[in-house]
C-alpha cells in the first residue's frame, strides 16, 4: 500500500521554532510504483487551517497554503497518497512549530554582566539565575534563548535541549539566531530554577588564524523568555530582566572556543549580584537549520611516549569535546592538551600554529574538588585525535572519552569498493566534513576555524552526497549575503574573523567570492530546488555584476597583445588562484604570486560564473539576465582562447592549467582533444601523481572521464604515492590533510590534518564510479564506470526524492549491475558499454561483457 515516508518541513524533521511563513512540505513514497495524487490536511489546535484536496500530481513537495501563520503556532500536518491504480494509501503525519515572528513577541530584556569590561582582559563565564513559582498545572512550556556569546540553559538541574555551541555563528551585528526549546515536563508546580551560563564564543573570543578577539563586540549579553501555558488556558512569561541573579564566580574561570577552558570544580556560582539590563539593536531570528549536537564517542588507548609523557589516542581525528571522570585531591590540577598528530611519538600542537597573537592552546585545566568529578567541555571545541595528560601519576584511559560535535545533518550517502584505501578515503572525507561543519563550513577545526568560501564551493557537491546539507547551506548562504558589500563583493571568509586588514585585497576573488553563485546553483541542481537560486538570486546577481565591473578594468593583457575581448577579460585585482598546488609545481615566489593578478584563472572563472548565472536566470524566467550573462560567458570563453591557447593547445605540463579550461567548458573541437591528450601526457610524466591545487583537484577525474580516458582517471585515483589521495590513508590518516604530504621531510607533522577540500573527489566516486546522478524531479541517471583494480563498488544516496542505490561487480568476464530506484521515481540506466535502459521504481539487474 502506498505510504508517504520521510516527512520533512523545509528539509527538517518536525522543526521547532522556524520563521518561514510559507514552509514547504517534503515526503518520499513507499509501497507503490507511482504517486498519482496527494492530499494534505493541516491543523492548528485541532482546527483545520488548510485542506489541499486531492491534488493530481507526482510531486513530492508542496508549499503550505493555509491560513497565515502566526508566532508560536504548531501545525500538525498529515498526508495521504494515491498510487498508479488510483488507490489511496495510509496516512502519515508530522508537525512544525513557528517561532517568534514579530519583534513585539520578545518581552524579555537583554541582560549582561554587572561589571565594567576591559577589552584587553578575559573574564570567567557569567552565570545567571531566576527562581520562580508555578501554582497550577502546566499544559506545555517553551523556552526561547539567544546570546551575544555562547550560552547553556539549565532548568531544575537538567540541561535544556541537546544543542551545543548555541546560538551558533553569524554576523552578530546583522543577524542573531535564537533557539526554541520544548520544556514541557521540565517545569512544574512548585519552585523552579532557571540557570544560564554565558561564555565568549565567536562573539568575543578568539577567532580566525590570528586568534583575533572582540570581533563582534566586547560585552557579551543574553536574552531569554520562558513561556508557560496552563491547563486552564492562562499564560505566564518569565523573561530575562534585572531580577535575574548574576555572578562570575562559578567553576568555569576561562572559556575560549579555540584555547579551551579553565575549570575549578570546587567552585559554584553565588549569584550574589544582579544582572545588568542592556540593549542590542538586532532582532533575533530563527536559524531554520539543524543544531550542533554531540555525536560519536571514542574510548582511548594509553600511549607512553619516548620521553615518558602520558598520551591518550582516541583513534580518530575529530572536532569535539573531551569528557572525563576523575577523583583527585581537592585543589589538584590536571591538564589536558589536544592535538591532531604525534611528532616522532611525542605530543605536538606545532602543526596548527600560525603566528597568532595568542597561541592556540586547545587545553583544559581542571582543578579537582576532592570528590568524584565528571566534566565535559561546554564552550570550547577542539580538533584532535590525541590528548596529553599532565597532573596524574597514572592515567586510566577508561576515565576519558572524546565526543564528536557537529551539525546534526542526516547522513545520506555512502560509497564502498574493493579497494580498502579508497573506502578509507571516503571515511576520511566524511570525518573531515563532520569536523568542519559546526554551524558554518570551516577550513579546519584547529588553526583557523574560518568559513572560507573557496573551500565550501569546492566541497559543496560532495557534502550534499554525504549528508543532507540543504538547511546548513541555506543558513550559510544567508551569512554570505549578510557580509556582502553594497557593490556586490563577496568576502573570502564568512562570517567574519577579524582579519580584514590582511585579507581584504583577496575578497571578491575568483574561486572564493563566486561561492555566492556556485553554492546555491549546485544546491539547486542536486536537490531539484529552485528556491535556492530564487532566494539567493539578489546576492548571486550582485556578485556577477561586481565581477563584470572588475573585468571592465582589464589592462595588463592589452599591454602585450592587442586584445579584441578586453570587455570579457579579467586580468586585474588579486586572487588566490589555484592555491596549494604540490610543492615545486607553482613557479616563482609564493608571496609575489599572491600579489600579482591571475588573468588565466580569473578569465576562466569569469566565464564559469556567467555560465551558471545564465542558466539560473533562465530557470527563473529572467530572459534579459539570461541573455546578458550568456554574452559574457561566451565572450570570456573567446578571450580565454585568444590569450591562453597557443597553436591549438595549452603548451604546459602544469596540470591545473590543463584541467581548468576543460572542466569549465572553455575549449572545443581539436583544441579540446589536444589539451585532453596533453593532460594525460603530463600525468603519465608525473607517474600519475596529482599536481593540482584547491580549484582544479575536484575536476581532474571528471575531465579525464569525459575525455574517454577512464583508465588514466583510475590510475590517478589509485596512485598511492605522494601527492595522491591514497597516500594519506596509506599512512594512517583518519581525516583529509591540508597538504598532500602531511609531514615534512624530517617527519614533523605540517599544516592542518583535518581539511576537507581535497576530499571533494568523492563526488566523482558517487556520480561516476557509482553512477548516481539526480537528473531532475523524481528522475535519476545511473551511469556507473569501472576501471583500475576495482572489481566491485556500491553507492547509496538518500536523495530528496528517495534512496537510490547502485551496486556492481566484475566477475567471470561479466559486468553485473544492480540498481534500486525509490518509489515514484524513474531512471535512465547507462551501462559502461553505452547500452541504455529505462526503468521505474524497484530493483533491477543488468549485465554485459566486461
Amino acid at each position: 500500500m502506498i505510504t508517504p515516508i520521510h516527512l520533512k518541513t523545509e528539509y527538517l524533521v518536525n522543526p521547532l521554532g522556524i520563521d518561514i511563513v510559507k514552509p514547504r512540505l517534503f515526503w518520499n513514497v513507499s509501497g507503490a510504483n507511482k504517486q498519482t495524487a496527494y492530499s494534505i490536511i493541516a491543523k492548528i489546535d485541532g482546527e483545520v487551517t488548510w485542506q489541499s484536496g486531492k491534488v493530481q500530481s507526482s510531486s513530492m513537495r508542496a508549499e503550505y497554503a493555509g491560513r497565515e501563520l502566526r508566532s508560536r503556532q504548531r501545525v500538525e500536518w498529515s498526508i495521504r497518497l494515491w498510487d498508479e491504480n488510483g488507490e489511496p494509501g495510509t496516512e502519515s503525519s508530522a508537525f512544525f512549530e513557528m517561532g517568534l515572528l514579530e519583534p513585539s513577541d520578545w518581552s524579555g530584556q537583554w541582560i549582561t554582566a554587572n561589571c565594567a569590561i576591559d577589552k584587553k582582559l578575559r573574564y570567567p563565564v557569567d552565570c545567571f539565575k531566576r527562581i520562580f513559582e508555578i501554582h497550577k498545572p502546566v499544559l506545555y512550556a517553551r523556552l526561547y534563548v539567544t546570546a551575544c556569546g555562547l550560552y547553556e540553559a539549565v532548568l531544575n538541574g537538567e540541561k535544556v535541549g541537546d544543542a551545543e555551541l548555541t546560538p551558533g555563528y553569524t554576523d552578530y551585528n546583522k543577524r542573531l539566531q535564537y533557539e526554541t526549546y520544548d520544556i514541557t515536563g521540565m517545569a512544574g508546580e512548585g519552585e523552579n530554577t532557571l540557570e544560564l551560563s554565558l561564555a565568549d564564543g565567536w562573539y568575543r573570543g578568539c577567532v580566525g588564524a590570528m586568534s583575533y578577539r572582540n570581533v563582534f563586540g566586547t560585552r557579551t549579553r543574553l536574552l531569554c523568555q520562558l513561556e508557560l501555558i496552563f491547563e486552564d488556558g492562562t499564560k505566564e512569561t518569565i523573561g530575562s530582566d534585572e531580577r535575574f541573579g548574576w555572578s562570575n564566580d562559578g567553576a568555569i574561570r576561562y572559556a575560549d572556543l579555540k584555547n579551551g577552558e579553565i575549570v575549578d570544580s570546587r567552585l559554584s556560582p553565588s549569584y550574589a549580584g544582579k544582572a545588568r539590563l542592556d540593549k542590542y539593536a538586532v532582532i533575533p531570528g530563527a536559524s531554520n537549520n539543524v543544531k550542533v549536537k554531540q555525536h560519536e564517542r571514542f574510548a582511548p588507548a594509553l600511549i607512553i611516549s619516548p620521553n615518558g609523557s602520558q598520551i591518550l589516542d582516541f583513534g580518530q581525528n575529530i572536532a569535539g569535546f573531551v569528557e572525563f571522570h576523575m577523583q583527585g585531591q581537592a585543589g589538584q590540577k590536571v591538564t589536558l592538551k589536544m592535538g591532531e598528530a604525534l611528532d616522532h611519538g611525542e605530543f605536538t600542537q606545532e602543526n596548527f600554529q600560525c603566528g597568532a597573537k595568542e597561541y592556540i592552546a586547545q587545553k583544559v585545566e581542571f582543578i579537582c574538588s576532592g570528590h568524584d568529578d565528571f566534566y565535559r567541555t561546554k564552550f570550547a571545541i577542539f580538533g584532535f585525535r590525541y590528548a596529553l595528560v599532565d597532573g596524574l601519576d597514572a592515567v586510566n584511559p577508561h576515565d576519558f572519552r572524546a565526543v564528536a560535535v557537529y551539525s546534526d545533518l542526516e547522513e545520506t550517502g555512502d560509497f564502498t569498493c574493493s579497494n580498502e584505501l579508497v573506502n578509507q578515503l571516503v571515511r576520511n572525507t566524511r570525518w573531515s566534513m563532520k569536523g568542519n561543519f559546526a554551524d558554518v563550513p570551516t577550513d579546519c577545526p584547529t588553526r583557523e576555524r574560518a568559513g572560507w568560501t573557496g573551500d565550501a564551493q569546492i566541497f559543496c557537491n560532495t557534502a550534499n552526497y554525504l549528508m543532507n546539507a540543504a538547511p546548513f547551506f541555506r543558513k550559510w548562504l544567508q551569512d554570505l549575503a549578510d557580509r556582502q558589500t553594497k557593490d556586490g563583493k563577496a568576502h573570502s571568509i564568512v562570517p567574519a574573523v577579524g582579519n580584514d586588514a590582511y585579507i581584504q585585497a583577496m575578497d571578491g576573488g575568483v574561486g572564493w567570492g563566486d561561492a555566492s553563485i556556485f553554492v546555491p546553483f549546485r544546491c539547486y541542481k542536486i536537490y531539484g530546488d529552485i528556491e535556492f537560486i530564487r532566494r539567493c538570486y539578489p546576492s548571486m546577481k550582485a556578485f556577477a555584476e561586481f565581477s563584470i565591473r572588475r573585468a571592465s578594468k582589464t589592462f595588463i593583457t592589452n599591454w602585450f597583445k592587442q586584445n579584441p575581448y578586453k570587455k570579457y577579460t579579467y586580468d586585474c585585482y588579486q586572487h588566490f588562484g589555484e592555491w596549494l598546488e604540490p610543492a615545486g609545481v607553482e613557479p616563482g615566489n609564493f608571496i609575489v604570486n599572491i600579489i600579482l593578478p591571475k588573468p588565466e584563472e580569473a578569465t576562466a572563472y569569469f566565464s564559469y560564473q556567467m555560465q551558471c548565472m545564465s542558466e539560473a536566470a533562465k530557470a527563473l524566467g529572467l530572459e534579459e539576465d539570461h541573455q546578458r550573462y550568456s554574452e559574457y560567458a561566451e565572450g570570456a570563453k573567446k578571450a580565454y582562447n585568444f590569450l591562453f591557447v597557443k597553436n591549438g593547445t595549452a603548451n604546459t605540463s602544469r596540470q591545473a592549467k590543463l584541467v581548468r579550461p576543460l572542466a569549465l567548458g572553455l575549449l572545443a573541437g581539436e583544441t579540446k582533444t589536444n589539451v585532453e591528450n596533453r593532460l594525460e601526457q603530463a600525468l603519465a610524466e608525473n607517474y600519475w601523481r596529482i599536481g593540482t591545487g584547491f580549484l582544479s583537484t575536484p575536476f581532474i577525474l571528471p575531465v579525464l572521464t569525459a575525455a574517454g580516458k577512464l583508465e588514466a582517471a583510475f590510475k590517478v585515483l589509485e596512485n598511492e604515492d605522494c601527492p595522491g589521495w591514497l597516500y594519506e590513508p596509506g599512512h594512517g590518516a583518519t581525516t583529509i590533510w591540508e597538504s598532500w604530504e602531511g609531514y615534512d621531510k624530517d617527519g614533523h607533522p605540517k599544516a592542518s590534518h583535518n581539511h576537507y577540500a581535497f576530499g571533494a573527489v568523492c563526488e566523482w566516486l558517487f556520480n561516476t564510479v557509482g553512477g548516481l546522478n539526480v537528473a531532475g524531479e523524481n528522475e535519476f541517471l545511473i551511469a556507473p564506470h569501472f576501471g583500475g583494480s576495482l572489481n566491485e563498488a556500491s553507492a547509496r544516496y538518500e536523495s530528496v526524492f528517495g534512496e537510490v542505490v547502485a551496486r556492481w561487480e566484475r566477475k567471470d568476464g561479466l559486468f553485473l549491475l544492480e540498481v534500486t530506484i525509490p518509489g515514484n521515481c524513474a531512471a535512465t540506466v547507462v551501462m559502461p558499454g553505452q547500452e541504455t535502459y529505462r526503468v521505474e521504481s524497484g530493483r533491477h539487474t543488468f549485465e554485459m561483457t566486461a
